[in-house]
């Protein structure tokens, strides 16, 4: 006969089954509470993005230098960023979607999402259309300076830059519904996603195939949110015009917005398009493999500055300061930048030496570290650009954007100097020829006084605008009016 356990037994069982599953979630909830959302949120994402960094790393260190050509190597980050320079327009026409998609979301105005996000996708596809027409013609003298062949890559390039301008803001409608857990699962997915489409399309062509891959990885990006989005976009919650109450704010929001994103990206492409239009192949090529080194310091200032955004925007839509995040962000980015500099410097031979891929390029280590230092302090300026846009102050973005404009001056005036020959003093021709500007040193040095003089700028800018909090405060006006000194005339708070 089948004997059964007491009853008093299985309740016991149970009872210790139910305590211990209520130890942990108390334990969860607890440090989950402790930490608050920004580093709980940045710890999963950072998690997560490391994932698809490891993913990146190999893609970047390995297989681009496998299969592309060393001649071309120096070619692969102009080409990554000719996307963005193609889609400027339709980059500038969504900028105010990111903010105003948070600001809906957090009152809860889901008729005026809805509308945002079906005008942004259709604004997309007709862009894109257009874009393509002009691919096929138009872009033989940007691939002949970068010393490519042109095949598929014009079409490519218009993919990928139309992909990466989507992706962003269905990344930030994800960001301001709080999906962030989604936002996890399309950070794992993406990356293997991304791998395996150069691993079957890299071995036939290598640059077509490592664009393929970032645009089926951005199509990830976009359809995820999408599928996600669905409920919304095809629901019976009636659109609602955000037009005519906020327009204005937009063009007020996207002009000042504008300027920061042309600037920068323009100084980006600028950047690489110098280096590998002016320096030799194997020059080129070290700036390639070096800098996939030095941008593992961003790694975590990505993560914070992914939940910094809507975070520090619903604080300000409260009225409540966010000061202490944005200390909180630069400590944990500095810390790391810190870290791998010092890394670097020690050992940065022997880490390029250990690569196969990174071998002949194991010379150039003396900059790596001056790279890593490069990319910690842009982040720093990326998390502070990221603080001042949520909170609609854009004094800052006016500073750091004039930067970036006279990097790209600089960098392309320095590298066709011999152009302004018959229009300036034979002297000053002679005495940037006897510096002999086009070294990737000089070009180091360059961009690193210029990225030094953005961290300067957080310092003054800073000071300045606590001293003005101090003193709205001081006479009874409130954090609201302290922020509001920074806004253009007629900007809501």
């Amino acid at each position: 006969m089948k004997q059964h356990e007491p009853a008093s037994e299985k309740s016991a069982a149970a009872g210790a089954s139910l305590s211990f599953g209520a130890f942990f979630r108390g334990r969860y909830q607890s440090v989950k509470k402790r930490l608050g959302p920004l580093w709980w949120y940045a710890a999963i994402l950072f998690c997560v993005m490391r994932f698809g960094d490891v993913i990146n790393l190999f893609i970047g260190l390995y297989l681009v230098p496998k299969y592309v050509l060393p001649q071309e190597l120096g070619a692969v980050l102009p080409l990554s960023r000719m996307g963005g320079v193609l889609a400027l327009p339709l980059i500038i026409l969504l900028l105010p979607c990111r903010k105003y998609l948070n600001t809906y979301a957090t009152h809860g105005e889901l008729g005026k999402v809805k509308r945002l996000l079906r005008d942004m996708l259709l604004f997309s596809l007709l862009f894109a259309c257009g874009a393509l027409l002009y691919a096929g013609r138009g872009l033989s003298f940007v691939f002949e300076r970068m010393r490519v062949a042109d095949g598929s890559l014009g079409i490519l390039l218009v993919i990928t830059g139309v992909t990466s301008a989507v992706a962003p803001v269905l990344g930030t409608a994800m960001e301001a519904l709080k999906r962030f857990r989604l936002m996890a699962f399309i950070g794992v997915v993406s990356a293997p996603l991304r791998l395996a489409t150069m691993l079957v399309c890299m071995p036939i062509r290598a640059l077509s195939g490592y664009l393929m891959g970032q645009a089926v990885s951005d199509l990830c990006n976009i359809g995820i949110p999408l599928w996600q989005l669905r409920s919304l976009l095809f629901s019976k919650i009636p659109s609602v015009s955000y037009w005519k109450t906020d327009g204005m704010a937009m063009l007020r929001y996207a002009v000042p917005m504008a300027v920061f994103v042309i600037s920068g990206t323009l100084a980006g492409m600028t950047e690489a398009f110098v280096i590998r239009h002016r320096l030799p192949d194997t020059e080129s090529a070290a700036y390639y493999m070096l800098s996939r080194f030095a941008e593992i310091g961003n790694y975590v200032g990505g993560a914070v500055n992914v939940v910094l955004f809507p975070l520090v925007a619903e604080r300000h839509a409260r009225g409540q300061r966010s000061s202490h995040m944005l200390l909180q962000s630069f400590a944990a980015i500095v810390a790391g930048g810190v870290l791998l500099t010092i890394a670097f410097a020690l050992w940065g031979q022997l880490a390029l030496s250990l690569l196969p891929t990174a071998i002949p390029y194991a010379g150039f280590a003396p900059w790596l570290a001056l790279m890593t230092i490069i990319a910690s302090l842009r982040c720093l300026c990326t998390c502070y650009l990221a603080h001042e846009m949520a909170c609609h102050r854009f004094r800052y973005i006016f500073y750091y954007s004039g930067l970036s404009l006279a990097e790209t001056v600089l960098l392309y005036g320095i590298a066709g100097y011999m152009f302004f020959a018959p229009y300036v003093p034979a002297s000053w021709i002679a005495w940037i020829a006897a510096m002999n500007p086009m070294r990737l040193d000089f070009i180091l040095l360059l961009i690193y006084g210029i990225t030094a003089l953005g961290v300067v700028g957080i310092a003054v800018h800073w000071l300045r605008q606590d001293r003005v909090m101090r003193w709205t405060e001081a006479r009874g006006n409130g954090d609201s009016a302290g922020r509001a000194q920074d806004l253009p005339a007629g900007t809501p708070v």
